[in-house]
């Protein structure tokens, strides 16, 4: 054996005692359910107090009253004091969807889903998939009707932008 040999086995020796420690140090980590991490990352995103609960159990039972001019102005102020939110995006959705708004209500979702994306994956209990697919398919049906009044209108062709990116994001989702 000449000396290439010898540092040879002792490189490695060296790497099957390093491996060994990996390992070991690997099998002491948490071997949880993906699913399960992701529902955690998902609650840890989602910071919900007291105060936040009671604001919007407040304006859906205004909106289960069929009282959607009075929830309107409290799911607005609701957003605008947690606007990172998805919750009070998704219910100033429903709120704008109840006073026929559909386009208003669209851009309410896409914030929402922007915010978290577990509305459009039917494997989490946020699953609002059908809802949201109705409320895009309605406004669209309503920027089309416009459109054919006003068929030069840029701002109704964003809209048409943002229905269609919208459809590709619920038939892109697994619902």
């Amino acid at each position: 054996m000449d000396r290439f040999d010898r540092i040879g086995i002792i490189a490695i020796c060296v790497l099957a005692i390093a491996a060994f420690f990996v390992m070991q140090a690997d099998r002491g980590e948490d071997k949880r359910d993906p699913l399960a991490q992701q529902r955690e990352a998902v609650q840890e995103r989602t910071i919900s107090t007291p105060e936040l609960e009671k604001q919007i159990n407040v304006i859906r039972n205004l909106l289960d009253a069929g009282n959607p001019a009075e929830a309107e102005p409290l799911a607005k102020a609701v957003v605008q004091q947690y606007p990172f939110q998805a919750e009070p995006q998704m219910l100033l959705g429903d709120v704008l969807m109840q006073m026929q708004d559909p386009i208003q209500a669209m851009h309410a979702y896409k914030k929402a889903i922007g915010y978290n994306p577990d509305y459009l994956d039917r494997k989490t209990p946020q699953f609002q998939g059908k809802k949201l697919k109705n409320a895009v398919g309605e406004a669209l049906t309503e920027i089309e009707s416009r459109l054919k009044q006003h068929p030069g209108d840029e701002n109704l062709n964003r809209e048409k932008k943002t229905v269609y990116y919208l459809y590709r994001k619920i038939a892109g989702s697994c619902g």
